[in-house]
């Protein structure tokens, strides 16, 4: 039996008297550390502040957010960790359809009216599924994929009542590592029992890195079909065209996801990029404009996305629009850095589309200003744009720099490439855009090899020395700064632990963890760096 006198519990609804009810319901089993909120950003902002037990949260808010938007932002954002418990309530009959094709589920949920013995009993069931499922969080936490996929199949072994959880959570690790073919083996076993979203869209997943793009469409079209409401389907149908080159049929799918869940930010913003690509300013600004306005109470608000929206409006010709957007991204935000060259970046194109030069000129001057002071790394499309203006402006040597060094970072990202190549044809370069990209390139490339080689030959202090520096001027090139990681490491097996490169290299992997630790080289260098550090007789922080 849980002893609920010691847990800490948040109660979120938008009614005060409901507030007072589910307290007395809790009361009945002995919780009394109650707290309630009755607005979302209330919510988020007291997680923000304490850690809780449990967390009972109604659908249905009234300020524009659902319970299942909470949900996916305390998830997202992991502001609670894997050991809370999350009950949703609601009176919605059909939430069991919403719930069925959430990326983010609740631990339980409870239709109205409800009983105190049935919310104790409900209760009792989400810690016995947490407590068998502790070990697995602490080891998928500490970055210890293989061992907590040993750790499922001890539990799978055990007949658990938690089954399904526990393989749906082995396949995301199989797919992390990527044993691919391992996985899509467990996704057919679920699907051949039952036809579940989740497994469904596993298996689409593994169709595709196995080489099998067009089997992975099908089978996400055929998912779709069957439950129009699983927005995860979409996301991962639009990437799959995205990834080969239709970006219009990606647009048709978002479109269709966002008319199934306009209220999702994130998806609206990859509406508005997927497209501006494709030329469609209309419905660029449509997107981007939900985002702006629907996001001004979000935590995940950005000043990014007016930056977004205002580059819509420019291209289509609203030059004074533009300006505005700029102007309520400075009183929305508090003033930084990246802010002001962001700001300066858009207003020096909207001036000089406007014909206005000199205005033009100073808030170019502004946005180099502050990226020198400051030395801020620019996002691709903030590059980009600066780069534009300084072409536009006459500062060739300056904008040639700027993507010469996008180059160096991304020489392997199509998608960059191509908004490089589309902002030169913009400013009547396209007959050099080929070559300037490919000589940039092939620096990298040239840079690269020699110091792979240099470590081939036996000189690691050189192929350290050359590769370190590198990846320190190109911090987002993900290729330079595994294989001086890989120096790194190599020295140590080599030479004795050197306690400064070993800690250089896991940084370097730590750095580039997010967006590649399923390349098949990042994983190797992973277990180099871990396999030397128990050579030593050192713990290390590898990432996987």
């Amino acid at each position: 039996m849980i002893d609920f006198s010691k847990k800490r519990v948040l109660i979120i609804d938008d009614s005060p008297a409901m507030c007072s009810s589910l307290r007395m319901t809790l009361n009945n089993f002995g919780i009394s550390r109650c707290e309630s909120s009755n607005s979302a950003n209330e919510a988020v902002f007291r997680i923000r502040q304490r850690d809780f037990d449990i967390i009972v949260c109604d659908y249905c808010l009234g300020d524009g957010k659902d319970g299942q938007q909470v949900l996916e932002q305390l998830r997202r954002s992991e502001l609670i960790s894997p050991s809370v418990v999350f009950l949703m309530v609601t009176a919605e009959r059909s939430y069991e359809k919403v719930v069925s094709c959430a990326e983010f589920a609740p631990d339980d949920y409870l239709l109205k009216p409800f009983t105190a013995e049935t919310m104790s009993i409900r209760l009792e069931r989400a810690f016995e599924k947490k407590e068998q499922f502790i070990r697995l969080y602490q080891l998928t936490a500490a970055g210890k994929t293989e061992q907590a996929i040993a750790e499922c199949d001890r539990v799978l072994a055990l007949k658990s009542k938690f089954t399904m959880d526990l393989m749906r959570v082995k396949g995301e690790l199989l797919i992390e590592l990527g044993r691919h073919e391992e996985a899509r083996r467990l996704y057919e076993e679920v699907v051949a029992m039952r036809a579940i979203p989740w497994a469904r869209l596993g298996l689409s997943k593994t169709l595709n890195l196995a080489g099998e793009p067009e089997t992975a469409i099908a089978t996400l079209e055929l998912l779709i079909g069957d439950t129009p409401q699983y927005l995860q389907a979409y996301d991962t149908l639009a990437k799959t065209h995205e990834e080969h080159g239709n970006l219009q049929l990606a647009q048709a799918v978002l479109e269709k996801a966002v008319a199934v869940s306009p209220q999702s930010l994130s998806r609206q913003s990859a509406m508005g990029d997927i497209a501006y690509r494709n030329g469609d300013l209309t419905r660029a600004a449509q997107a981007f404009g939900v985002v702006v306005e629907k996001g001004k109470n979000s935590y995940f608000r950005d000043h990014k996305d007016f930056v977004n929206l205002s580059r819509v409006l420019l291209d289509d010709g609203k030059h004074d629009a533009a300006l505005d957007t700029i102007a309520s991204a400075k009183k929305s935000f508090d003033s930084t850095p990246e802010l002001e060259l962001t700001s300066a970046v858009m207003e020096s194109l909207v001036y000089h589309a406007a014909d206005k030069p000199a205005q033009s000129q100073q808030a170019l001057a502004r946005a180099l200003a502050v990226k020198a002071e400051h030395g801020i790394a620019l996002g691709d499309s903030v590059a980009v744009d600066l780069a534009k203006g300084c072409f536009l402006n006459g500062k060739e040597g300056e904008a040639r720099a700027l993507i010469k060094d996008m180059m160096s970072n991304f020489y392997d990202d199509e998608k960059i490439q191509s908004e490089v190549r589309r902002m030169l044809d913009g400013v009547g370069r396209a007959d050099e855009s080929q070559a300037l990209i490919e000589s940039s390139v092939n620096e990298v490339i040239k840079l690269n090899n020699e110091g792979v080689m240099l470590a081939k030959n036996g000189d690691l202090a050189g192929s350290i020395e050359l590769l370190v520096t590198a990846s320190r001027q190109m911090p987002h090139n993900v290729q330079v700064a595994l294989n001086a990681a890989n120096a790194l490491i190599v020295e140590s097996d080599r030479n004795g632990w050197n306690e400064a490169n070993m800690q250089l290299a896991s940084e370097l992997l730590e750095q580039h963890a997010a967006k590649h630790a399923g390349l098949d080289k990042f994983k190797k260098i992973s277990a180099l760096l871990k396999g030397v550090g128990q050579k030593y007789g050192v713990k290390t922080s590898a990432t996987h």
